[in-house]
This record gives structure tokens, sequence and C-alpha cells, in this order.
């Protein structure tokens, strides 16, 4: 019983505490409407300051590597890397601004993937260079990357009078050609292989014309084909590179010697060999007189086989060559080959000497004595 009556007063007295609690009316002197959350409206969302909030980093580069030595002219290769966090995202690069120098090769076609090493190579034009900066941007034109322009010191070659102006990890005389250009000149033909060189600075010293007539391969390795049209009596064309590897001059020294086509058999072709054509001429004939003369006195059987082979000789010298017709229209070109320098144009069907052909050109001789090679598919068919 007195437990009960126990029970009873503690619970009143948990009711009156709660209800006191839950129903106490506010202070006159509160505002009730502070008493009360304020409601989330679009306005104050709108009123919210995002622009201290960091946007998430998706790209991070840096520049890798640089040549700790330039000099000026030469080509160089810088390399970046590239680390995306969206690795299949595609991305672009660009390169803005720059000084003394000028951009050989760079990456058009990026593939998406989560890190590139990219090289570009570019070319010293001067000695105080100031590197592009490297931006960096998402196909869909968002947010943008960069790297700080980087300033770099080229060293000035002192070269020597024969220098060609290339600077290159390796060069190699691969062919070289001589032949008859005009009366008073000769055409030297070279074929060059040049391992990241500024194979387009190439020059060949005392040339009267010159220029590249053709060219293939890269930055890497590039097959170039030279020509150099130098007077008659030039009997040796001398040019050196840079040897980058060495870090050294290294020469090429080259002779003139035009060599006399199998097919061509007219002895005013060659001016610079002119003379001795003329005294090779009068020898033949002084060995055919003199081995007729023996014939006749001793009858043996050798002298007429010796003859016979001194006069098949001269005759290569003797016989006229060969005359084929030009189709108007048609370019001359300095050598044959394919994107060969052409020197000039006939606009009228012309009449030349055939001195030598292969499977695609035929090399001329134009009324005026220039020589050059012209298309099979030029001659006419008449």
């Amino acid at each position: 019983m007195v437990a009960r009556l126990l029970f009873l007063l503690f619970a009143g007295w948990a009711h009156l505490f709660a209800f006191t609690t839950i129903d106490e009316e506010p202070s006159v002197f509160v505002d009730p409407s502070a008493l009360q959350k304020p409601a989330e409206t679009p306005e104050s969302e709108e009123s919210f300051d995002t622009s201290e909030i960091p946007a998430e980093r998706l790209i991070y580069l840096t520049i890798e590597d640089v040549p700790k030595k330039i000099y000026v002219g030469q080509i160089f290769p810088v390399t970046i890397k590239i680390t995306s966090l969206d690795k299949r995202r595609p991305y672009l690069v660009e390169l803005e601004n720059g000084r003394n120098v000028s951009v050989v090769k760079k990456h058009d076609d990026i593939p998406p993937r989560a890190i590139n090493h990219l090289t570009y190579y570019f070319k010293a034009e001067g000695p105080s260079i100031q590197l592009p900066a490297f931006i960096v941007r998402y196909e869909d034109g968002s947010r943008e990357y960069r790297t700080e322009s980087i300033t770099l010191t080229a060293v000035r070659l002192n070269p020597p009078r024969e220098f060609s102006g290339v600077l290159a990890k390796r060069m190699e005389l691969i062919n070289y050609q001589a032949s008859s250009y005009d009366e008073g000149n000769n055409i030297l033909a070279l074929q060059l292989l040049i391992e990241y060189g500024n194979y387009g600075d190439f020059r060949l010293p005392g040339a009267l014309n010159q220029g590249i007539d053709s060219y293939e391969g890269d930055i890497n390795a590039t097959t170039l084909l030279y020509y150099g049209v130098y007077p008659v009596g030039t009997e040796q064309v001398t040019f050196s590179y840079f040897n980058l590897g060495k870090n050294r001059y290294e020469k090429f020294q080259i002779p003139i010697i035009v060599k006399r086509s199998s097919v061509s058999t007219q002895t005013n072709l060659d001016p610079q060999a002119s003379e001795f054509t003329k005294f090779k001429i009068a020898a033949t004939v002084v060995l055919i007189v003199i081995w007729l003369l023996l014939w006749i006195r001793h009858r043996g059987w050798g002298y007429p086989i010796l003859i016979g082979l001194a006069v098949a000789y001269l005759l290569t010298y003797l016989v006229p060559l060969k005359s084929v017709c030009i189709k108007p229209e048609t370019t001359v070109y300095l050598l044959p080959t394919d994107q060969s320098t052409p020197f000039m144009r006939l606009y009228e069907e012309t009449t030349a000497k055939e001195m030598n052909h292969n499977a695609r050109y035929t090399k001329i001789q134009l009324p005026n004595n220039r020589i050059g090679w012209v298309k099979n598919e030029d001659l006419c068919s008449h």
C-alpha cells in the first residue's frame, strides 16, 4: 500500500514538470519570431558567396627536361609531363608567346590518358631565349592550366669560313655527283643524312646558285638532296657542320669531277674537260695511225683489234647525240628526282639533244646549251 502511494506521488510530480516545460508561455520581453528557425528561401541561397571555394584541379603539368647548353641556330628538345585526373577526357596543348625561338615540332593529336610525356622541338633564333608558355585545356573549353615561361641563354658560335650553317647530332654524306649545267658552270648534287639538325639552314660556300631539291624523313633523321652550281674550273667544294655530340666542327671535301655520260657522245658537252677531251681525241688518232702502220709492216693479228677498239672509243666523242622532241608547257628540272627544283619552263615545242635517261626522266641539252631533266611523259610521241 505504501509503495503504491509513493508511485502515484512520483508520477504526479513528473506530469507536472512535463506540463510546465512544453506549455510554458514565452516572456513578454522576447519576440516570438526570434524563437522560430528562419525558413530557407531561394533568395538566401543566391546570396551565398561561393567565389572563395577553390575549383578542383584536374590537370597537372611540369617541364621535365630542358638542355643545359644551347647554341644559336640549334634545334633542341623540351619535354613536358601532363597528368590528367580525368584520363578519358581529351585535352589540347597550346603555346603562347616566346622570344627568339621558333617551334619546329609540336603535338597535334594527343592521346587521352592519365600521364603523357610530350617532347617539343624548338630552334634557337638568338642568344636570349624565352620559351613559350605551355597551356593545357580540355576540348570542351573549360578551365585552362599553364606553365610559366622559362628564360634560356644560347651561345653564339664563331664558325669557320666553310661553315654550312648546320648544327646537328650527326651528318653523313651518302652520295654526290657533278655534271654539266651550262657552258660555263657545273652542278653538284649532294645526298646528306642529318640527325637532329637544322637542315633548312644548309648552305654550300661559294655556290652561284643553290637550294634544297627535296627531303624526306623527320627531325630524328632527314635525308636531304641539295644542289649547288659552281663555275667551270672549281675543282673542290669544302663545307663543315657543328657536331653537337662531339662539340666540334667536322669538315667535308668533295672533288668536282664531271663524269662523261655513257650515252653522251658530243665533244663540247663538258666545258671543264674540253681541253682534256681534245687531247684524248688527238692521242687516240695518233695511236690508230701508229697501230695501222705497224699492222701494215708486221701484219700481226692483234693490231686490227686495237685499231677497232680505238675507233669505237673515238666514235663516242664524234657521233652526234640523238635528238628528242619536248612537248610545250614542259618543266625542266635540275635533277631526276621527285619534287626536284624546276629551273626552266618550255612554252613551245622544243628539239633538244638526249644525253641520258632512266625509267622516268631524260637528261637533255637545250639549244642554248643548258642541261636539265624532263619527265619521259613530256617527250613527243612522234
